[in-house]
This record gives structure tokens, sequence and C-alpha cells, in this order.
């Protein structure tokens, strides 16, 4: 009989079990410790599925969200083993902030890294959150999940979407996965993101992705090393809770895991959210950036499908007067939607002013640059 042990917390046949994972030794004693959640079927013997949230901890919906999912009809229902950790950055979530206090760099970034390891030793030991990461990743990836699904919020406003991210390849092999296995992790990942019904974009090019450390992100650490399908959603505002986007989700995830075989019964509508569908692929774009310091009028909604050279922002000092050439309008290099905007009117040179969707040509499937 297959049972599960994160941390404390126990796998049991037809129920929920709760537990925690220690993660950061805290100065004063005591530690930071990450919650688990793990939901069972009586039928143990089906797949395995992760749900992690709140890596961010400004980052709230996706708490709710695991809250509202994870109930005993669930477990009563349920094939297989869920897995849940309802916030990945305790520290950030106790101070409504996207790091913890004890750290600058983005949680986000900490999983472990794909790739060809180089022998060359560390500039500097890694922090103890990274250390954290490292034994979650051990622990999911022991489990051989069928997916996971990592929850957040982008921006201001932003309608709910999906972010799929580049699998990459070694052109050299060894033993690492070639193009052919990348393939058919990307196809795989590809009909669960069918199956929750969002709107889809992928990530940055290739090249962004890397050096933004992306792929040292939770669903891009678990994607891209440890070869299993994983994604990245998008719940709408920060530090803002919006029911509809909770519903919708828990639609979305229930339908992730009928696609897993867990749970049976027809996919779930998604309503209550915006779900687009353009005739080519998108991908994200930050723009336009602000030219000089000024305030932000902003001309298009989230939601809104735009087109090249089109208004999106009029930019005016703070007497409302336009800032710069064509009436102080900052207009579209691409054609796409509005993902959301970027938070507050105040904008110094140089800042960003909206997250946008923009068509992609760009290949989801590129060679891992090689050492």
């Amino acid at each position: 009989m297959p049972t599960f042990t994160i941390g404390t917390a126990n796998s049991k046949p037809g129920k929920l079990s709760y537990g925690w994972l220690d993660a950061v030794a805290l100065p004063t004693g005591g530690m930071d410790r990450l919650p688990v959640i793990i939901a069972q079927g009586k039928d143990v013997g089906g797949p395995v599925f992760w749900i992690t949230t709140g890596i961010h901890g400004s980052e709230h919906t996706g708490s709710i969200v695991v809250q509202q999912l994870l109930t005993q009809k669930l477990a009563n229902e349920l094939r297989g083993t869920l897995i849940a950790i309802p916030a990945l950055n305790p520290a950030g979530m106790r101070t409504k902030q996207r790091s913890p206090y004890y750290l600058e760099d983005d949680p986000n970034r900490l999983f472990p890294k794909p790739g060809i390891e180089r022998n060359k030793k560390e500039e500097k030991p890694r922090s103890s959150l990274e250390i954290a990461y490292q034994q979650l990743y051990d622990a999911i990836k022991s489990t051989n999940p069928i997916g996971l699904i990592d929850l957040h919020n982008a921006w201001y406003g932003s309608i709910p979407f999906i972010f799929r991210d580049p699998v990459l390849y070694h052109k050299k092999g060894r033993g690492r996965p070639n193009r052919q296995q990348a393939q058919a992790l990307q196809d795989r990942t590809g009909e669960m993101i069918d199956a929750v019904g969002f709107t889809v974009v992928n990530e940055f090019s290739a090249d962004s992705y890397i050096k933004k450390n992306l792929h040292r992100s939770v669903s891009g650490s678990i994607l891209n090393k440890a070869g299993i399908p994983a994604i990245t959603i998008e719940l709408g505002s920060w530090m803002h809770v919006d029911e509809g986007i909770v519903d919708a989700c828990t639609s979305g995830l229930r339908n992730a895991l009928r696609w897993a075989g867990m749970l049976d019964g027809e996919y779930e509508e998604i309503t209550g959210i915006p779900v687009i569908r353009t005739p080519y692929p998108v991908r994200r774009q930050v723009s336009p950036y602000a030219r000089q310091a000024g305030i932000v009028h902003h001309l298009v909604r989230p939601g809104q499908m735009i087109t090249k050279n089109q208004p999106l922002v009029r930019m005016t000092n703070i007497f409302g007067q336009p800032l710069g050439k064509d009436d102080g309008l900052l207009r579209s290099e691409y054609e796409g939607f509005v993902l959301g905007w970027f938070h507050g009117i105040v904008r110094y040179q140089g800042e960003p002013i909206l997250g946008l969707a923009i068509r992609d040509e760009s290949k989801l499937i590129v060679p891992f640059p090689e050492p």
C-alpha cells in the first residue's frame, strides 16, 4: 500500500493529513516550517500530484485555493494522492512581503538548477532557504508525481493565466534529456495545461528565461530538472483575493486531477474569469517602459486585445501636462493583449508600466547552454 511521509505529515487512505516540514533554523530558536497537507483517496494506487503556493509572501490567493480544494469530500472522491504546500515562504507571508525578511534574493529563483553541473567552488555557501528548497525538491521527486502546479499572483488587475515554460534539452546527451525526450515532456505538459482551461502565456524566450533564473523557479526546476510536467498559474492581483478567481482556479485544478486520472467526471467549464484564445501563441513581455519620470494614465485594461502602434498609456507631469512627443503617448510595439498593470501610477525613468502577452514565434523546446 503506497504511503507518503512528508516531514511530519503521513498519508492515510481516504483521509486528510497535516504536518510540517522543517525549513529554516531561526537565530532566536525554533524553525520556519513549511505546512504540508496530504489528501489521499481510498484507492491509494493512483497517481501523485503536487500543488504548491506562497513562495512570494505577498501573493495570497493560492493559499485560499489550497484550503478550499483539499477537503474531506475531495479525499472521498480521489484516486491516488494529492500533496499541497500552502505556504512555501512563511516568513514572507507573515510580513506580507515578496521575499522573507532574512533573504534579499527572490525565493522563486532558489530551487535546484537544471543543467550539467560544473565542478567549481561556490562563491558563497547556499542560504538556509535554498537548502530547504533542495530538500523539498528531493521530497517531491521521491513521490514520482504525474504533475505539479505552483500558484502565484501577478500584477494589479491582471487576468488569471498559465505560464508555460520552455523545456530544455542537452545536445550532447550525457545522461540528460535529449530533444525527443524534451518534446515528449512539453507535450505532456501541454495536455495538463489544456485540461486546466485558463489563458496560456509562454514564458520569456529561452535566453531571457535562463538569464532571469526562471529555470530555478518552482515549476521551472520541477519541469527541467526533475522532468515532471509543471506549470505556474497566476491568479490576479497580489495582496488581494477575488472569490471568482478562487472558484475558477479550484475548477481548473480539479480538471488537472481529471487529466491525471485522479478524479472522475467531465471537465468543468471555467467561468467568472476571462479566458483568452488567440489564433497565435503568445509570450510574456514587459512593455512599455517610462521614458522619463511622470504619472501614468492607462488607456488599455487587463484582458484587452492590442495592435501595433496602439496607444497604451499617456505620460504626464504632476500637473497633468503631457510629457514628451506624441502628446505623451506610449504606443505598443506588438500585437497581443494586456495581462495586467504594474502597481501604481508613479513611474521613474526606465520603470515598467504594463505586462503584455505578445505574438510568440520562439521555440518551446530549446538546447540548454553547454558549459
